[in-house]
């Protein structure tokens, strides 16, 4: 590369800015030397042609995203093609061209080039065309055959109603994160106190990771680090430091006015937007900026709440104004006075971090002393002893809930950022998915996080109670509730209704389910949450995960004949099952590195038929009758029809299985039938047993996976490293 250094063209690209458009002339070959792209698809301009949309009516699709060290280009050299897709950057990120005429050069004298060089095309021309990779057909492991591309396509709205890009797009690839910018949406707000904690947090999960402040920057690179004619010595700091760390995160923690605020956007590879919940959400100054800034960068909005519990329909506040929120947390974090002085301190050039971090030691105390006494002490007790504390202190009776280590707010969002998430797949299977509730507790023993929780029908309903208190304590009573409405055969005959589209008005069962999730919407559940239902007007799947949580849960526990399709913006939408029992593929495009499905459906029946090319019904009804046949029993017209509306999910359940990083879990509840609610108490205690015994045998036999920060404690981390050290001025 230095050889050819005088031949090479550099770029340096700002935060937004385009490289070139989709049909451009192919001009060179390029690698991303520091910083971050996006791969855009123009819709309107698919096949390239020059007569050009306005830029206002130009709709894209995120087909990828580059990072340092990634190549891209060489499939349009090769082929002569102009540009397939629109490139942005993220970030400020620098470039090397390597010319057509060069490439050709080097492709003549050095014929090893271009064999390394048309291996990658070949990949990438098989992922533009869609062609079907060598494994998506294989066995299973019963034996049988499965064809991996029998799939119904999900919707495109995937996520959230409000966001302009494709969800999937800009989740898929979380690992390649290399900044991330901490901002606030207005002043006041501790922004240093968050990146203290987040940045510990990150290290427990194992990346290597520091934190930069504008007090640091500066005395590093000069009072004049954010001068115009300071821009290089800028790049090179920043690109040094990206090669020691895993992450950098930048903290926005200057007024909004500041070059270190602007640095701080300009920077990031995803942008934390920090909000207390109890404020107004209305935009803030920070945010208008962000705005103005035009960044491309993924943007997720942290609502701190002083407590687990988040008023229903709160987060939809935050949320419909804000387009350029791609994605939300939900973190247990006090905002209080303390905070407050501290990040205005921290805002002095020449002040030291010892004062901040005394007081993050003070608050941490504090939490341990809380937890201690909810372990340890009465109730009685307990409760005049936080009276008393908070007179003489003055404050209110906000506190921690106690919760273990492995269920720590910032360790989640961690490894959300970090690409190293752990997920729970519940699939559907009527009454066998109250064995869902006591996997889930031998999961929560186990001392095994879920950061992010989804399912399918039943599976969807027990999936949803979880992520709403993410506890696994008041589920029992709401789904021991739930099972008695519907097993009720009083309210089930009070259903009833002329069989045209189903056999019960669904009057019933909705009342059930919003018996348990009320006015709660998807986006206010503390940690993240989707179900999938079938859109049998679009003939596509769907994906939930904003919302009404009774409505769409609803969905996608519509059984077709019992219940009618749920009526949603003119079309009608039923159960998951119907396209997708397991929906492990929504949880991997979500950034998920550790998955555990748990499949309760039916056994697929793959017994041989020998009858002929003819089928006499009296024939079917006499063997049936003889106990002594040979012939096995031969399916009626309604199971037929079953088969056929689950041809597409039990392939998909065959897919799942082999998904990289899938622990595929069967609990044994083939003895119990779809509508065996009668039973919950023994069907719980299947689950949770062998919940239990599965888990230890996986750790006996160390193919427990790893779990990133499960055994981490914040108040008993180190703090060193949080910002970097000083080193002379460039």
């Amino acid at each position: 590369m230095l050889k050819l250094d005088h031949a090479l063209e550099w770029i340096n690209l700002s935060a937004s800015e385009t490289l070139f458009h989709q049909g451009d002339p192919a001009n060179g070959i390029y690698v991303v030397l520091n910083g971050r792209l996006r791969q855009l698809q123009e819709q309107n301009n698919i096949s390239g042609n020059q007569d050009k949309t306005p830029p206002d009516e130009v709709k894209y699709t995120t087909i990828g995203e580059l990072a340092q060290g990634e190549s891209f280009g060489e499939v349009e050299v090769l082929t002569a093609t102009k540009r397939l897709y629109s490139i942005v950057a993220v970030r400020d990120s620098e470039l090397a061209r390597i010319p057509r005429t060069l490439f050709e050069i080097l492709a003549s004298e050095q014929p090893s080039i271009m064999f390394r060089i048309s291996r990658l095309v070949a990949r990438k021309i098989m992922d533009i065309k869609g062609l079907p990779a060598p494994e998506n057909k294989g066995v299973g492991d019963n034996g049988y055959k499965y064809d991996f591309n029998l799939m119904i396509p999900s919707s495109k709205s995937v996520s959230h109603i409000h966001t302009p890009h494709d969800i999937r797009g800009t989740t898929s690839k979380l690992t390649t994160y290399r900044t991330i910018t901490i901002l606030p949406v207005t002043g006041g707000l501790p922004v240093e106190a968050f990146a203290y904690k987040l940045v510990l947090a990150f290290k427990q999960v194992g990346c290597n990771t520091i934190g930069l402040t504008q007090r640091t920057a500066l005395s590093h690179l000069g009072r004049h680090a954010f001068d115009k004619l300071a821009k290089l010595k800028q790049s090179g700091y920043f690109a040094e430091l990206e090669e020691i760390y895993n992450t950098v995160v930048y903290i926005a923690d200057t007024p909004v006015n500041s070059s270190w605020t602007s640095t701080c956007i300009a920077q990031g590879d995803c942008i934390l937007l920090l909000a207390d919940v109890n404020d107004d959400p209305k935009i803030g100054e920070y945010e208008r900026l962000l705005v103005k800034s035009k960044t491309t960068a993924r943007t997720e909005l942290i609502l701190l709440h002083p407590e687990r519990y988040i008023e229903p329909g709160s987060t939809y506040k935050w949320l419909k104004e804000r387009s350029w929120v791609h994605s939300h947390h939900h973190i247990q974090y006090i905002v209080n006075q303390m905070d407050a002085e501290s990040n205005g301190k921290s805002e002095s050039i020449n002040g030291g971090p010892s004062t901040l971090v005394d007081k993050l030691i003070q608050t941490e105390f504090s939490r341990r002393t809380q937890e201690n006494l909810s372990k340890y002490v009465p109730d009685s007790i307990k409760s005049k002893v936080e009276l008393f504390s908070a007179k003489i202190r003055g404050t209110k009776r906000h506190y921690y809930t106690s919760v273990h280590s492995h269920k720590s707010d910032f360790l989640r969002l961690a490894r959300i950022l970090s690409g190293q998430a752990i997920g729970v797949v519940l699939g559907g299977g009527g009454a066998r998915g109250l064995s869902h509730l006591g996997v889930l507790q031998a999961i929560d023993e186990q001392g095994i996080p879920i950061d992010l929780i989804g399912g399918t029908s039943m599976g969807a309903f027990v999936s949803g109670l979880y992520a709403k208190d993410y506890d696994i304590v008041p589920i029992y009573g709401r789904l021991k509730k739930f099972v008695g409405r519907i097993s009720s055969i009083w309210r089930m005959l009070s259903d009833l209704t002329w069989p045209v589209t189903s056999y019960t008005t669904g009057h019933e069962f909705n009342r059930g389910i919003w018996k348990a999730f009320g006015d709660t919407r998807i986006e206010d559940f503390w940690i993240q949450y989707y179900c999938n239902s079938t859109n049998i007007t679009e003939s596509i799947q769907e994906i939930h995960s904003f919302g009404y949580a009774w409505r769409y849960i609803r969905a996608s526990m519509s059984l077709a004949g019992l219940l009618p399709p749920l009526e949603e913006n003119g079309t009608m939408l039923l159960d998951g099952g119907y396209v997708d029992n397991l929906p492990v593929d929504e949880m991997k495009a979500r950034g998920c590195s550790t998955i555990f499905a748990v499949d309760v459906g039916s056994v697929d029946d793959r017994t041989l038929m020998k009858y002929g090319d003819s089928l006499n019904g009296f024939w079917i009804l006499l063997n049936r009758w003889n106990p002594f046949s040979s012939y096995p029993n031969i399916p009626t017209m309604a199971e037929i029809q079953m088969r056929l509306g689950y041809v597409a999910s039990v392939n998909a359940l065959e897919r799942a299985k082999h998904l990289p990083g899938v622990i595929y879990v069967r609990p044994p509840i083939e003895n119990f039938a779809t509508l065996d609610f009668s039973k919950f108490e023994e069907i719980y205690k299947v689950g949770i047993d062998f919940g239990r015994e599965y888990l230890n045998e996986l750790v006996t036999e160390n193919k427990m996976p790893n779990i990133p920060g499960s055994k981490a404690n914040l108040a008993n981390s180190s703090v060193s490293e949080f910002l970097t050290h000083r080193r002379n001025s460039i």
